[in-house]
């Protein structure tokens, strides 16, 4: 299924690649970046093979030897394999790159649920983080005895500044990506869930990315985005440029967590896995001039306005352009050029 809906995306890439206004910010990351040759030299790289042939047999081990406040970027490279652990990566633990040789055969997985900072299988709280080609997952709601207890599962829970994600995939069902605080990029990732599965005060871009809504909760219908901006100064929000929607699965593009809720998608290809409504003003009803929800130049049945509420889409042009730039929105300060370049 995985491999289908990454061939769902190449599918539309003629519409996705092809400029439509000046609000776009075309390029994926490293087409035309400028990576800086001192800040992003990478000093040192650790192995981990679950098998004994590298430095450690789990990812956790390999993060645990990089000294505390390390100023220098160090790589984690992860041999393909099913490591069954919970990872952490503390506040003092900055510069890692961690990158696996295949994103459907390096896993990362745990059975744990209940709460949406502790349970979660991968949780990043350092700044300056790189992840690459791996698969990020929580099995705890894929049990079918555990259908009608659906329980929060995080994948990954990032509450870091600058990070960026190329090629990942993140698993679960409710609360999948809990996108915490601090600035993020993910790229060409693929984020599957029911509930809630992309969620959190994060500012964050996401580039390419294929969104799949689960189908396990039947009639009802999920949300793809919780976010959580709460101030209207706040700078959150969740941006969404020429990514795929799709799944067996029926959700929301998202509900109003909070007050001042902002969200962009941006030539986006929307299958009818998104319910003709679009949006949830959840408790915030009667307060939708708060939320910040807008659609520009998406396609796909699910992207057709005629049954969309009548709150949406009221960001100005400026606005939009503004979100839809990564040197404007999560880039201010260009820490973009400061992490090791993809090949």
């Amino acid at each position: 299924m995985r491999l289908l809906v990454y061939a769902i995306l190449l599918v539309h890439t003629s519409f996705l690649n092809k400029k439509v206004t000046s609000l776009d910010d075309d390029t994926d990351f490293f087409e035309n970046q400028t990576v800086n040759n001192t800040n992003s030299i990478i000093v040192k790289t650790i192995v981990v093979d679950q098998f004994g042939i590298g430095n450690f047999k789990t990812v956790q081990q390999a993060v645990d030897s990089i000294p505390s406040n390390n100023k220098e970027w160090i790589k984690i490279r992860i041999r393909n394999g099913i490591y069954n652990e919970m990872v952490t990566i503390l506040m003092d633990k900055q510069k890692i790159y961690m990158e696996g040789e295949n994103p459907l055969k390096t896993i990362i997985q745990f059975n744990q649920a209940g709460d949406s900072i502790n349970d979660g299988t991968f949780k990043l709280f350092a700044d300056y983080f790189l992840g690459v080609n791996i698969t990020f997952k929580n099995t705890y709601n894929n049990a079918s005895s555990r259908i009608n207890e659906m329980k929060i599962a995080p994948a990954a829970l990032i509450m870091g500044d600058k990070a960026a994600f190329f090629q990942c995939i993140f698993i679960s069902l409710q609360d999948t990506l809990s996108d915490g605080l601090g600035r993020h990029y993910f790229e060409k990732c693929y984020i599957e869930g029911a509930v809630d599965f992309i969620w959190g005060a994060g500012q964050s871009i996401y580039h390419k990315c294929v969104i799949h809504v689960s189908g396990q909760l039947k009639e009802l219908a999920g949300d793809i985005t919780a976010q959580g901006r709460n101030t209207e100064d706040n700078t959150s929000g969740f941006v969404f440029q020429k990514c795929t929607i799709v799944g067996s699965g029926k959700a929301y593009l998202g509900r109003a967590y909070r007050r001042y809720s902002r969200v962009l998608f941006s030539r986006t290809y929307m299958s009818n896995a998104v319910v003709p409504q679009g949006w949830d003003a959840w408790k915030y009803k009667g307060q939708e001039d708060h939320i910040s929800y807008t659609e520009v130049n998406c396609i796909g049945k699910g992207a057709n306005q005629e049954g969309r509420v009548k709150w949406g889409n009221k960001l100005s042009r400026k606005q939009i352009k503004f979100l839809n730039n990564r040197d404007t929105f999560i880039n201010q300060d260009g820490w973009m050029a400061n992490i090791p370049k993809v090949l």
